[in-house]
């Protein structure tokens, strides 16, 4: 995956003698939605395509297939949430750098962020785990949905309600905690989170 800007527009920047402008991370969600789309497809149409592995038989090929199709479509459906949710017009963003800046004048402890009503992202994550029952692994999109109803700040400032299987995962990524192609309980094989690689990022001992 091409990566941007790279040592070309790097290289622009220095002969143009010009100063790179601060990157907008919604932009970049954008951006990383968008490749990761279209990765998803390249992958799905080359599994689709290519001739059946010696010893495997054609249920493997279209499990493979199911898998890379649901994660294509969620990353679709991502993709289309971060084209319809509006940014803030320029006059909107004036307004709230003017804001910001009285704030601090008059007190710089005024625009803290208020106490959180929910736990941290890992607390809430075996909340969820515990309030399904405590299954040995839970699907990616289902602790996301779970986790979107939270209040509050999930990390990196971003909301429980914003969250998203991608974001939920570079929150987790610190953690030590990766999602597996796990068959679930109810026969799905999804992309999922495992209680005790969660219970391991809490520093809870899983052998005693």
């Amino acid at each position: 995956m091409t990566i941007f800007p790279n040592f070309l527009d790097n290289f622009a920047t220095t002969l143009l003698g010009s100063k790179p402008w601060e990157e907008n991370p919604r932009h970049r969600d954008l951006l990383n939605v968008f490749t990761e789309v279209q990765d998803l497809e390249q992958r799905l149409l080359a599994a689709m395509t290519a001739p059946p592995q010696p010893g495997a038989g054609a249920a493997e090929q279209l499990e493979v297939c199911t898998d890379l199709l649901i994660e294509r479509l969620a990353a679709g459906h991502e993709l289309s949430l971060l084209l319809s949710t509006p940014c803030l017009s320029a006059a909107e963003v004036a307004a709230a750098d003017d804001v910001f800046r009285q704030c601090l004048e008059e007190d710089e402890n005024c625009c803290q962020e208020p106490a959180e009503p929910a736990a941290n992202l890992l607390e809430a994550c075996l909340n969820v785990f515990t309030e399904l029952g405590d299954p040995y692994a839970v699907a990616s999109a289902d602790l996301v949905e779970a986790l979107r109803h939270l209040p509050g700040i999930a990390g990196n400032q971003r909301r429980y309600s914003d969250l998203t299987q991608a974001r939920l995962a570079e929150l987790l990524a610190p953690h030590g905690m990766r999602t597996r192609d796990i068959t679930l309980p109810d026969g799905r094989r999804r992309k999922s989170y495992q209680r005790d690689a969660l219970l391991t990022a809490m520093g809870v001992c899983t052998s005693c």
